[in-house]
C-alpha cells in the first residue's frame, strides 16, 4: 500500500473512532437536524457534525500538529529562547491565533470526510441504526 492509502486508512480510522466517541451526539444531531424521509446523504450530515462539534478527530495528533504549526511559524526563534521565555511566547501566540488555527483544522477535518466515505459510510449508518441500550 502507498504512503497516501496508509494516510488515508489512518485518517478514516480517526473519523470512525471520533464518530464512535460521540455517537449519541451523532444521533441526537440527526435526528433533530432533518427528519429521517428527508435526511441529506451521510457524508453531507457527518461534515456538518464535524463543524459544530469544532473537535478534532485526534486531539493528541491535532495538539501535536499544532505545536508543529507554532514552532513552524515563529521561524525557529523558540529554539533560541530560555523555557519561561519560549512558554510566554506560545501563550501569546494561542492567545492570537488558536482560534483561527482551530477552524482551518475543523474545516480540513470536514473535507477529509468525503476522501474516506467508502471506510466510514458503514459505520456512520450503523451508529444511526443502533438502539441506545446496544451502546
Amino acid at each position: 500500500m502507498d504512503q497516501a492509502g496508509c494516510e488515508r486508512n489512518v485518517l478514516g480510522e480517526q473519523i470512525v473512532r471520533f464518530f464512535r466517541q460521540h455517537r449519541e451526539e451523532w444521533r441526537k444531531f440527526v435526528s433533530e437536524f432533518v427528519p429521517a424521509s428527508n435526511r441529506p446523504p451521510l457524508q453531507v450530515m457527518a461534515k456538518f457534525f464535524v463543524i459544530r462539534s469544532n473537535q478534532p478527530f485526534d486531539m493528541q495528533a491535532y495538539m501535536r500538529a499544532q505545536a508543529e504549526f507554532i514552532r513552524e511559524s515563529m521561524n525557529g526563534s523558540l529554539d533560541a529562547l530560555n523555557p519561561s521565555e519560549r512558554q510566554k511566547v506560545v501563550a501569546e501566540w494561542l492567545r492570537h491565533h488558536a482560534q483561527s488555527h482551530r477552524d482551518q483544522i475543523i474545516l480540513e477535518q470536514a473535507r477529509c470526510i468525503e476522501q474516506c466515505a467508502d471506510l466510514i459510510d458503514p459505520v456512520l449508518a450503523e451508529l444511526l441504526e443502533e438502539s441506545p441500550a446496544s451502546t
